[in-house]
């Protein structure tokens, strides 16, 4: 029952928000965006797997070439619970690439980028980076991202969309070499 309520409210203020807003939006120059959600991440280390749902987070700050493309330098992040070397503690699953967004329609984009995998701490749980290196140690790789998005609500030179993001990255950390993929859910703000 909250479920159905839920739908409908969202549905009800995505619509809204929707057909309120008739003007078309201005894509020109330095491009800002970020982004919010959650992010379910698959992962192999050595001799084990792992799954793990926590949040996800992006950056992006480019140029637009044109109204509908847009060069970009992006930062992907899906927080994980890393169990291997040293105490339990969060760490970092991300890319870091330049990529390129091109919108198919006014309101309806895609994202590729290839770069920079990363495997880093998560700041807020860094506890003794003196006595134990781990706590801060940054690993990378390979990275790729990939995404969608549908811009549900558009002003002048803002917009807010809701996106589909997958990134992959292949790592070697202090055990072995880690692959991984990662897809989430996110709702960004982005100014053109």
């Amino acid at each position: 029952m909250i479920k159905t309520i839920f739908s409908i409210c969202l549905f009800g203020t995505t619509s809204v928000l929707y057909s309120q807003n008739k003007q078309n939006i201005t894509r020109k120059g330095v491009v800002f965006g970020t982004s919010i959600g959650v992010a379910h991440s698959i992962q192999s280390f050595p001799g084990k797997s792992k799954k793990n749902t926590d949040f996800g987070l992006d950056l992006k700050l480019g140029f637009m070439l044109k109204p509908n493309i847009a060069i970009l330098l992006t930062s992907n992040v899906s927080a994980y619970d890393y169990a291997g070397v040293g105490r339990p503690r969060k760490r970092d699953f991300g890319i870091v690439a330049p990529s390129v967004q091109y919108w198919f329609t006014d309101r309806f984009w895609a994202l590729g980028g290839i770069g920079l995998g990363v495997d880093a701490p998560v700041f807020s749980d860094i506890k003794d980076p003196d006595k134990n290196k781990e706590e801060s140690a940054y690993y990378n790789g390979l990275g790729v991202v990939g995404a969608i998005g549908f811009e549900f609500y558009q002003n002048k030179n803002f917009a807010i969309d809701v996106k589909a993001r997958v990134s992959y990255r292949n790592v070697d950390l202090t055990e072995g070499k880690t692959t991984g993929v990662s897809a989430a859910i996110l709702i960004g703000i982005n100014f053109y």
